[in-house]
């Protein structure tokens, strides 16, 4: 028992990977250098290379197993759906539907949004996954704020169609396939060219 202990302590396991990660700038845990990686693991600690990564990881061991704690629990409530929001009020302000006119809502999960909500990244986006107001997001050219209205991203196929011309031909996949969001069979996007921050 204690022989392992001490291996435990002398021979730590090995860092987990890095992963880039374009959320803006940020600084190395370790030299404060601007840091594009940051632990797979965690996803939250921030370092310029897999060397700063190993001088730390002893000391990031613990919290790493904190924040993975963390997103999972984040995870498990971005994706419980929430109760039925009252009819009549606008979700995202609470502005009742007398006060402030018509209200668009989700025929789906019943999400309400005023005209001023309605043109909001974050209060108009209602609480479906996989579209919003009813308009799938695998039609519509990626965007951050494309989310289920809780914060988790959508992460499926798609397939815009492009307003005023053609996307490139390298962008999509080789073969047609069905879409997993909404099943028609066509060319979807290529892995890379669903993130968000290519199209910006």
């Amino acid at each position: 028992m204690v022989v392992l202990t001490l291996a435990a302590i002398f021979f730590p396991d090995p860092p987990c990977p890095l992963e880039e990660d374009r959320c803006g700038f940020a600084f190395c845990e370790v030299c404060m250098k601007e840091a594009p990686f940051a632990c797979s693991a965690c996803k939250t600690t921030r370092y310029c290379s897999t060397q700063c990564q190993g001088a730390d990881w002893r000391n990031h061991q613990r919290s790493c197993k904190l924040h993975r704690k963390l997103h999972d629990l984040n995870d498990r409530i971005a994706l419980t759906p929430p109760k039925r929001p009252p009819v009549g009020e606008c979700t995202g302000c609470k502005v009742g539907a007398s006060q402030g006119g018509r209200l668009a809502m989700c025929k789906d999960c019943g999400y309400q949004a005023c005209g001023s909500c309605e043109s909001h990244h974050s209060r108009g986006t209602c609480y479906c996954p996989n579209s919003n107001f009813g308009k799938k997001y695998c039609q519509m050219e990626p965007r951050w704020y494309h989310t289920n209205g809780r914060g988790r991203p959508y992460s499926g196929d798609r397939h815009p169609e492009a307003f005023g011309g053609v996307y490139a031909a390298n962008i999509y996949e080789q073969t047609p396939r069905a879409c997993d969001n909404c099943g028609v069979v066509t060319k979807v996007f290529k892995k890379e060219y669903r993130d968000p921050w290519v199209w910006h």
